[in-house]
């Protein structure tokens, strides 16, 4: 099966979208896929609103190859680089995979819009968490919320460290984590990513950057989790879970987020496989 994925970054750039896609289309390929990507570092468009979407929308035309030659395009949290596509290859089959919407408050009315359109003209879609279809008003074929790669070492050395996971913007927690770590007076605090508040960070610890968390969680004895696959990492390498939600959306997402420690978490073979049956039920 040709598949052909949409998404704004890919890997090496950190994020979870950019390590969801990537372990994704790794999974895919090892079940023998052929999997393509389209993301900036292809189309390599300019940021001025407006403007660039019509680059990515000329850029598209122009390699429209890609799409016809595809069985399946998937799109994460780009759809609005397909919308025209969509009915230039009314037949082509699409799905879509939504990740993010939980950093503002109130929701923007046109991001709601632009999410609703996208699981409307989709043939089937995953959300990344439950909060999505709750506040988004969508109905939705698949919840998941990543996956982990298998810690074998069972005899895992802790220390007095904290860490935080994820960007360093107030929608992550940030406000929520430096509170907490006021009652750890004996503890090191470490910053595993970066953002406009790294300033007000580093008075409280060392901002390590983006960079790879696995060494910083084998350590840690404590990981605040900016998002789901921070949490699901946190939890596979034995630390006490910290999180924190200052809007509604933020509350619920955490209050449905399934995992504890000591869970049977997901791994990135179960990740794959959710998507190869959806593809597999739409042939």
């Amino acid at each position: 099966m040709r598949i052909l994925f949409l998404t704004h970054f890919v890997w090496p750039h950190v994020g979870g979208v950019e390590k969801h896609v990537n372990r994704v289309v790794t999974e895919l390929r090892q079940n023998k896929h052929k999997v393509e990507i389209i993301s900036e570092k292809n189309i390599k468009y300019s940021h001025i609103k407006f403007i660039g979407l019509l680059f990515i929308w000329f850029w598209l035309f122009r390699n429209r190859s890609l799409i016809k030659r595809s069985d399946i395009v998937h799109i994460h949290d780009v759809f609005i680089w397909y919308l025209p596509y969509r009915f230039l290859f009314p037949k082509k089959v699409v799905f879509t995979t939504f990740h993010g919407g939980q950093g503002k408050w109130p929701i923007p009315i046109k991001d709601k819009l632009l999410i609703k359109i996208a699981a409307k003209l989709s043939k089937r879609t995953i959300c990344v968490g439950n909060f999505i279809p709750k506040y988004f008003g969508i109905k939705t074929d698949q919840v998941i919320y990543g996956g982990v790669d298998k810690n074998e070492n069972t005899k895992i050395k802790k220390e007095k460290l904290i860490i935080f996971l994820g960007r360093l913007e107030r929608e992550t927690g940030l406000n929520e984590f430096i509170n907490k770590i006021k009652s750890k007076k004996n503890y090191t605090v470490e910053f595993i990513g970066d953002g406009t508040l790294r300033s007000i960070c580093e008075e409280h610890g060392i901002v390590r950057g983006f960079c790879d968390p696995i060494p910083f969680l084998k350590k840690a004895s404590i990981c605040f989790a900016g998002g789901y696959l921070s949490a699901l990492e946190a939890l596979e390498y034995r630390c006490e879970l910290w999180t924190g939600a200052n809007t509604p959306v933020k509350i619920y997402y955490w209050k449905t987020f399934p995992y504890k420690k000591g869970d049977i978490l997901p791994t990135w073979n179960d990740v794959g496989k959710i998507y190869e049956n959806i593809y597999l039920y739409n042939s």
